[in-house]
């Protein structure tokens, strides 16, 4: 419909859209919203929880390494020392 009258060249196109027409391209803009708001709801979820399991990863990786750093030390001194005592008579 509309889109012969576009096709057509400006001179022979009529100017007049029918209220009919005009209801018909809302309901389809409407429709094709609503599609793309339930599309950007699903995409603003998935980001959602990559950023949660970004956070996830990191505090996986981070925590042992805090921990690590914390308790090794008392360890590792010991080992260094019962190895000393065995080099050095």
């Amino acid at each position: 419909m509309l889109e012969e009258k576009l096709d057509q060249p400006i001179s022979s196109q009529s100017v007049e859209i029918t209220k009919e027409e005009i209801a018909k391209l809302l309901q389809a803009n409407l429709e094709r919203s609503e599609e793309i708001l339930e599309i950007s709801k699903e995409i603003k979820k998935y980001i959602r929880w990559q950023n949660i399991w970004g956070i996830l990863r990191l505090l996986l990786i981070v925590i042992p390494l805090i921990i690590g750093f914390i308790y090794l030390p008392p360890l590792i001194k010991e080992v260094f020392q019962s190895y000393k005592s065995l080099l050095m008579p």
